[in-house]
């Protein structure tokens, strides 16, 4: 027995040294590499790809002293300081979606006169809802040509301003009714050839202010603006709207990276703290793994048979994922969305038409232009031989939007 516990020892010295020796390479292998951070932050004070120091030291320079920097809610600062406050208010971000009681406190202000600048992928449906407005989704079917922006006026048009990357899909705004073309300016589109309407920039009089709407939050991230003397001509030329004689409130609030952080997320994002976490944790695992072994026999645990459906299904597509068959996941959910059709709405899908999608539209009490868009995005996978994850996400988005 006595020489069995020296060998088990032994065998566990070894076992022990290995893993250090691992974890050293591992140490060695990640502190030697250069990660750049792709997260999509906005915020003024970081220099990362897809930060706004740079787009913020170009407005310093071109607004000067009227530049004003707010790292409040609107509803905290216009309580303040609506009486004293003049000019425009800019926001940007992926998405802007800034609630009832802020956008109803931005609304008032510029109805006093006021300028509202908003640059998002995203905004509230009732400010859409207000100004007449629903978003689209351009997608860039060719993936040997970058997106490209056009400025409607001739002295700040500039041709050829690409985006950050190749298979992007951009949003674009839709005007709902003639009546409401009056008090919109188109200020910029996208551009395309074939379709003419794609607007990114629109100027709407609301009150006895403007609010200008831009769909593409990107321009002001460090990455755009550095990448193409073009791309900074197009983040000039967006800027240019602005009243130069008035302050300009630049937003640091409504920002990704402005937001505050747990004590978890701070220790993950610091590499110091983030090796002592991964230490630690490799150390209890240790422990747990040698001395954490029970002393005396265990007894077994019969296990009732489980229904494992859900796990050959979690499986199967597991294996779509780790493959990248990304096409196939938006087929296997086209297929899907076609049976509810057919056995839940009792409709005919044979032919794809006008009929199809109204009657669609009619049993899910959905928006016809949402269903429109889902068949846009059907037809667009079908006919493309690969597609991304994230038009897997928005298909399933699309989708459920429908079905409700």
């Amino acid at each position: 027995m006595k020489q069995l516990y020296l060998i088990m020892s032994r065998k566990n010295k070894i076992v022990i040294f290995l893993m250090l020796a691992l974890l050293v390479m591992i140490v060695l292998g990640e502190s030697t590499k250069k990660r750049i951070n792709w997260y999509p932050s906005f915020a003024v004070k970081h220099k990362i790809p897809f930060g706004s120091y740079v787009a913020y030291k170009e407005a310093q320079h071109i607004f000067d002293k009227q530049l004003k920097p707010v790292n409040q809610s609107p509803y905290v600062f216009l309580k303040k300081h609506f009486q004293d406050s003049t000019g425009t208010m800019l926001y940007y971000n992926s998405d802007l979606v800034f609630g009832e009681t802020n956008l109803n406190a931005l609304l008032d202000w510029v109805d006093k006169g006021n300028s509202l600048f908003l640059s998002g992928k995203a905004f509230d449906k009732e400010l859409l809802d207000t100004l007449h407005l629903k978003t689209g989704y351009y997608f860039n079917t060719n993936f040997d040509k970058q997106l490209k922006f056009n400025l409607s006026n001739p002295h700040l048009k500039v041709l050829d301003t690409v985006v950050y990357h190749k298979t992007a899909t951009s949003p674009f705004f839709v005007i709902k009714d003639d009546a409401s073309k009056d008090k919109i300016t188109e200020l910029g589109k996208i551009y395309d050839k074939k379709r003419d309407t794609l607007y990114n920039f629109l100027k709407i009089n609301f009150g006895k202010g403007k609010i200008y709407l831009h769909n593409f939050p990107y321009a002001f991230t460090n990455y755009f603006i550095l990448k193409d003397e073009r791309n900074l001509a197009y983040f000039e030329g967006v800027l240019s709207y602005i009243n130069l004689q008035k302050p300009v409130y630049w937003d640091t609030y409504y920002k990704n990276g402005s937001r505050t952080k747990g004590v978890f997320e701070y220790i993950l994002s610091n590499d110091a703290f983030l090796w002592a976490y991964r230490l630690t944790f490799i150390g209890l695992m240790m422990y747990v793994l040698f001395e954490g072994k029970r002393k005396q026999k265990p007894i077994p645990i019969v296990e009732p048979l489980r229904n494992e459906s859900l796990e050959f299904s979690k499986t199967i597509a597991d294996m779509y994922l780790q493959n990248k068959e990304h096409r196939l996941i938006a087929l296997k959910h086209i297929q899907h969305f076609m049976d509810y059709v057919r056995t839940k709405l009792h409709i005919d899908t044979r032919k794809w038409d006008k009929e199809l999608m109204e009657n669609i539209s009619e049993k899910t009490k959905t928006s016809y232009f949402d269903v429109e868009d889902l068949f846009e995005m059907i037809d667009f996978i079908n006919n493309s031989e690969e597609i991304d994850a994230k038009t897997v996400l928005e298909l399933e988005k699309m989708i459920n939007k429908v079905k409700k």
